[in-house]
């Protein structure tokens, strides 16, 4: 395939519909069976592509669909490692008032990726 002098691409998370996210939440929480993911998954990506097709995107990719964020996809790769929500990372956190105004002057969400040594 020969591509234009400056092809495009879509670099990183495409934005994931609510049938993804929910698929996400309930396969982590042990909810949702692999197989009944990699279903919900298999649409999302296909949604994805078509979206970038129709957009004239020159390299497509699959919007990393699968994936919920980085940290938790490192975190399922590494051994004694798990995330915490910040519910749980609160329990660590000795000034939990300036903890909470960090928290909400976020606007990405990083927060919510952390991971803890079991």
């Amino acid at each position: 395939m020969k591509y234009p002098l400056f092809p495009t691409t879509v670099v990183g998370s495409w934005p994931r519909t609510r049938e993804i996210l929910a698929g996400l939440r309930d396969k982590r929480a042990g909810r949702m069976c692999d197989s009944d993911f990699q279903a919900i998954a298999d649409q999302a990506v296909l949604k994805c592509l078509r979206a970038q097709e129709e957009a004239g995107i020159d390299i497509v990719s699959d919007g990393e669909q699968r994936r919920d964020n980085f940290i938790s996809f490192v975190s399922e790769k590494l051994e004694n490692v798990r995330m915490l929500t910040v519910a749980e990372l609160l329990d660590y956190v000795e000034d939990k008032a300036s903890f909470e105004e960090i928290l909400g002057t976020l606007t990405f969400q990083p927060i919510l990726c952390l991971i803890q040594p079991r």
